[in-house]
């Protein structure tokens, strides 16, 4: 149909090729039409702006609205557009944006005469390619610069795009340094943990955690300040599934909750971002998004099965459907069971995790979302190790562990408990005896409810629960001279509450969006502590209570952003953010007498911190050319201590609430380079000044923190995607760590009077200019792969992967150094869809992780030095290979792997 101004009702079209026909008459000539070629005129050119008015409802009658106020000739087939509706269009845009707001989410475009007077609407797909694959199918973006993995995005400058206009403030930021690692490319490849997608992210890496499946993640170095026990999880990085926040308030998350079978991708933001995530958004934040109904669309099944005993059973289910009554529905469900003896002499665990992600549009304007996230947790427990032992033996499996002894002592790292459970002189005991292990059940539970007050405002607030549960046997002591690890119980129960407003118009004449956010979440803590009783075995026993964590943490936040679309190239982005937390609880520790009894009232430590932070951001993204985009960014983040972080001591539980607020600021400058639908290349240089970073190290026994006054983190990262020929690929990730502190002053103690809890000997050694440690300078992940793009074999392919880290020192005067590591892993897999079956598609795949059977550091802490026994001498790099501070965990060993996915 075609329309100028105003036309009679009653016209159709007998068939969408008279239509085109009608169309090819109308408009002349077409020039091949992207987004990119939509000028319509000089003075459109030059910036004029259209003001158009009009409301949500039916697609046509919206469609001569628009050729009312825009005065083109609109041609469009009313089959396309019958029962089609829109959000309408209110504000002033240019024709393009105009267009491209009208149009979203309804499945149509457009194409533009060469005359500029007449616009068609067509089918999308009709209107701009799709990089595809061999075989047809679409190529998933691995780290591609926001605005390059749209072919919309080059229409209007960055961030500006009618796709991005549809997400939240957070999805795909111009300026932000984002790397977005999508599942489809590693269909083939067996995800024991989150490890498989984020080691393609550079910027990030990841060690092994204390239990089966949880993972130390940072970001730029940012994780890698642990210790022995506590922290638990992930610091210093803000996680989100969905949207919705999965860090406690405390700063504290966890990767083993996470099964990567669940997620489509994961957004990873790198460098300071407070500003955008607010507080412990110090290195970046995750944003893992679940598979939706529609991408799901059925059913999905599949089972992995290797070395070690490890099985993960998992499916997926989803649809997207439409009722007139009722509006639109996208419904999409997880579940899988994960299993294994583990690779270490003790690491057994069983794992179950379920999800649902619910989404109802009862209107154009309004969309609900329901999220829910159980996980069960049970793994057992096998301590770290010194560097020496590491060497001697680095799973744990000789020298009979077991049965502590004299003889396996420097090799098993057993540890001391007192042997009635309560206060008796110690006994040595290996994690058998004790039973050591952990078990957590995790629910999260979020509602979000989004309305459009019209096509450019829209107003979202959302409210999650969060409640976890757990019991650790492997808990630092409160006391360190009663030796050996107690066992914790939770459990922790948090809210966390948002509501803010986005909206799209103009500021000084230019396009612009404007974001202004609320935040509120807080945590209730209730952790006993308890001895626990030798010989038991099998799970372990607890024995006499000795401690009781009692904390409350909370944060409130305001959060503000303005992008501006400068010229049709260049956005300019500014942001804001000041954060109120308050810390406040106490930390009882009970005494006992040799005989058991009460020997004094308990010590309670009590903590009431409140620390306010501000955080501002600004960048601008500059569009040279489709294939050449620029980025430079001004960031601060800031991270707050924990309760915990506030009563540790080296000594175990004592006063620390001096511990300051960690902040930082950085620059980033980076370029994306797209040439050709088969070469994409990120390139990105920071550098990040630190006041205060809080630095978390390890005696054997107990962790504690401590602020580093001033330090600088700087480096490259780097990411190249590359299909030289049909079926070929290369995917490669790297990082360069330029990390050294410029202002500390390590406190250093000797022995320890017990009599009095202090130590004897108080020294402060100078470690400017030294590495921080437990960062590796150099890390990269990469696979060269190839799969049959055509004929008989189509679908069968094979990849190698190759993953390095340099060698890097784990003690702040720089005396030990973790060796470097390269493990290489082969995949063969086959994929291949089924016509005419139930059974839609199959993949099966086999994989052998560590083909040379290196063995490796797999994770490690931070150690703290130490003096020499009666001097103050440092304790020299020999003696420190003997310490347990050092926290080894060997990696895993040569394993073999096979699956099978079923899609229905």
């Amino acid at each position: 149909m075609a329309r100028k101004k105003s036309v009679g009702e009653g016209v159709n079209m007998s068939s969408t090729a008279i239509a085109l026909a009608l169309s090819a008459m109308t408009l002349g000539a077409e020039a091949p039409v992207t987004s990119a070629q939509a000028s319509i005129s000089p003075q459109e050119r030059d910036g004029t702006l259209r003001d158009y008015r009009i409301p949500a409802g039916a697609m046509e009658t919206a469609l001569n609205a628009f050729a009312d106020h825009s005065g083109l000739h609109v041609v469009f087939d009313v089959r396309l557009t019958e029962a089609m509706r829109t959000r309408g269009v209110i504000g002033a845009y240019s024709v393009r944006e105009g267009l491209d707001r009208l149009l979203s989410g309804s499945g149509l475009s457009y194409r533009l005469s060469e005359n500029r007077r007449s616009v068609s609407i067509i089918l999308a797909q009709a209107a701009r390619g799709t990089m595809t694959d061999a075989s047809g199918a679409e190529l998933p973006p691995i780290d591609i610069g926001a605005e390059q993995k749209r072919a919309s995005g080059a229409s209007s400058a960055p961030g500006f795009d009618a796709e991005r206009a549809k997400l939240p403030i957070y999805r795909d930021p111009p300026g932000q340094t984002v790397t977005t690692v999508d599942h489809k490319f590693l269909e083939a490849t067996p995800m024991y943990s989150l490890q498989e997608m984020l080691q393609y992210s550079p910027g990030v890496a990841v060690q092994s955690g204390n239990v089966s499946r949880e993972l130390n993640i940072s970001i730029r170095g940012s994780g890698n300040r642990y210790g022995v026990g506590y922290p638990l999880g992930v610091r210093n990085i803000m996680m989100y599934e969905d949207g919705f926040p999965i860090v406690t308030s405390d700063g504290t998350g966890r990767s083993d909750i996470l099964d990567p079978h669940a997620f489509r991708g994961v957004d990873v933001y790198r460098g300071p971002s407070s500003a955008l995530f607010g507080n412990y958004a110090f290195g970046g934040a995750l944003n893992f998004r679940t598979f939706s109904g529609a991408d799901i669309d059925g059913l999905e099944t599949g089972s992995e099965f290797g070395s070690f005993g490890y099985i993960n059973n998992y499916i997926r289910a989803g649809k997207a459907f439409s009722t007139k009554e009722a509006g639109d529905f996208d419904i999409s469900l997880f579940a899988s069971d994960a299993r294994g003896d583990g690779y270490l002499a003790r690491n057994g665990y069983e794992m179950d995790q379920a999800k649902i992600l619910a989404k109802w549009s009862p209107t154009p304007n309004d969309r609900f979302t329901l999220k829910f996230s159980f996980n069960d947790s049970f793994s057992s427990f096998m301590n770290r190790l010194s560097q020496n032992a590491y060497y001697l033996n680095p799973f744990g499996k000789n020298y009979g562990c077991q049965f502590p002894t004299a003889l396996n002592a420097a090799v098993c790292n057993n540890l001391n408990v007192p042997g009635n459970g309560i206060s008796s002189a110690s006994t040595r005991q290996s994690v058998w005896q004790l039973g050591s292990h952990y078990h957590g059940v995790r629910e999260i539970a979020g509602f979000r409810y989004e309305h459009d007050f019209d096509n450019a405002t829209t107003w979202r607030s959302q409210f999650t629960f969060d409640y976890f549960d757990f019991i650790n046997g492997t808990w630092p002591p409160n006391r360190i001279a009663q030796g050996g690890p107690i066992g914790i119980r939770g459990p922790s129960v948090g809210i966390s509450a948002s509501t803010d407003i986005t909206s799209r118009g103009v500021l000084f004449g230019l396009p612009a969006t404007h974001y202004l956010g609320f935040f509120y979440d807080n945590v209730k803590i209730t952790n006993p502590l308890y001895n626990q009783i030798p010989n038991v075995w099998n799970y372990g026993a607890t024995g006499a209570q000795v401690g009781k964590i009692d904390t409350y943490q909370s944060n409130i936040s305001l959060r503000a952003r303005e992008e501006i679309a400068l010229t049709p190239a260049l956005t300019a982005a500014v942001g804001f953010s000041t954060n109120w937390n308050r810390v406040w609880g106490v930390n009882s520790v009970y005494n006992y007498g040799a005989n058991g009894t009460w020997s004094s009232p308990p010590q309670a430590l009590a903590v009431d911190n409140d620390y306010w932070n501000t955080a501002p951001e600004a960048s601008l993204t500059y569009r040279y050319s489709p294939e050449w985009q620029f980025r430079a960014r001004y960031a601060a983040g800031y991270g707050t201590p924990s309760f915990m972080f506030l009563t540790t001591t080296p000594n175990g539980a004592g006063n620390n609430s001096s511990l300051q607020a960690q902040t930082n600021m950085g620059v980033d400058v980076g370029v994306d380079w797209t040439p050709s639908r088969d070469v994409t290349v990120s390139l990105t240089g920071f550098h990040e000044w630190f006041r205060n970073e809080i630095l978390t190290q390890s005696n054997g026994l107990v962790s504690f923190q401590t602020n580093v006054p001033a330090s600088i983190h700087r480096g490259v990262e780097a990411n190249v995607d590359w299909r030289p020929f049909d079926g070929w690929r290369l995917i490669a990730a790297y990082t360069f760590n330029d990390q050294i502190f410029t202002g500390f002053q390590d406190y250093l103690t000797g022995d320890i009077n017990f009599l009095t809890g202090q130590p004897k000997t108080k020294v402060y050694y100078n470690r400017s200019g030294n590495k921080i440690p437990n960062v590796a300078p150099h890390t990269l992940t990469t696979r060269v792969g190839y799969d049959q793009p055509t004929g008989d074999f189509k679908g069968l392919g094979a990849y190698v992967e190759y993953v390095f880290r340099s060698a890097y020192t784990i003690d702040n005067a720089n005396l030990t150094s973790i060796p470097s590591s390269g493990v290489v892993n082969v995949n063969l897999h086959y994929n291949r869809d089924i016509a005419d079956s139930f059974v839609k598609n199959m993949e099966v795949f086999f994989d052998i992780k560590n083909i040379f059977d290196r063995t490796y550091v797999g994770g490690s802490f931070v150690m703290t030095n130490s003096l020499v026994a009666g001097t103050t001498i440092q304790t020299p790099a020999a003696f420190l290979l003997t310490g347990q501070g050092a926290g080894i965990m060997a990696g895993q060993p040569r394993a073999f792997t096979g699956g099978v996915k079923f899609k229905f």
